[in-house]
């Protein structure tokens, strides 16, 4: 599979589109994170993803992409775990945690924003709750990640990772305080552009 990666990743990373990351070098400072960018094109989780720690990547995706076996098959050779968008998904939720339990260098991939955001005027202004609830329950840092937003083919890719930074604890009743850190996990992801 990690062959299969680096085939991947050059394809899309240097042939479809021209990536460069940067401060990429923030991913060391911490064994175990969530990786939280910004979502627009369906090729970002490719963009983002770190290969020197492909044994230890998580990646969380909407269900329905688990639809035929196949997809099924690769996804689960690459860590890939889903979430059902429309309501509040437990089982996933305990997969996440049970994720960050079971391999102390863990990462876990994940998009706030919950969806591919396509039209400027949702960019920076819609989340999911998911993340902050996450980072706050294990006290694990996010580093934000900013992807130049709807990148057409051949053309530059912009991949920014910022400081990670911790959020602080915080219970699942309290819903303002849960809306609050998810807001903040979104403006430090677009402070990045």
């Amino acid at each position: 599979m990690r062959s299969c990666l680096r085939v991947l990743k050059f394809v899309f990373c240097k042939f479809l589109y021209r990536v460069n990351i940067h401060n990429e070098e923030v991913l060391d400072k911490y064994q175990s994170y969530l990786i939280c960018p910004n979502h627009s094109n369906v090729f970002d989780p490719v963009f983002v993803y770190p290969a020197k720690y492909d044994l230890d990547i998580y990646i969380m995706a909407k269900s329905e992409l688990f639809g035929k076996f196949w997809f099924k098959w690769i996804m689960k050779h690459f860590n890939v775990f889903s979430i059902d968008r429309e309501k509040a998904d437990v089982r996933s939720m305990l997969k996440s945690l049970s994720v960050f339990k079971t391999n102390e260098k863990a990462k876990l991939l994940m998009f706030p924003e919950g969806k591919v955001v396509k039209t400027e005027e949702e960019a920076g202004n819609v989340y999911k709750k998911g993340a902050a609830f996450i980072a706050s329950h294990l006290a694990k840092p996010i580093i934000p990640v900013y992807i130049t937003r709807r990148p057409k083919f051949f053309h530059k890719v912009d991949v920014t990772y910022g400081e990670p930074f911790f959020v602080s604890e915080v219970s699942c009743e309290n819903e303002n305080k849960i809306e609050f850190l998810s807001k903040e996990i979104i403006r430090r992801i677009y402070d990045l552009r």
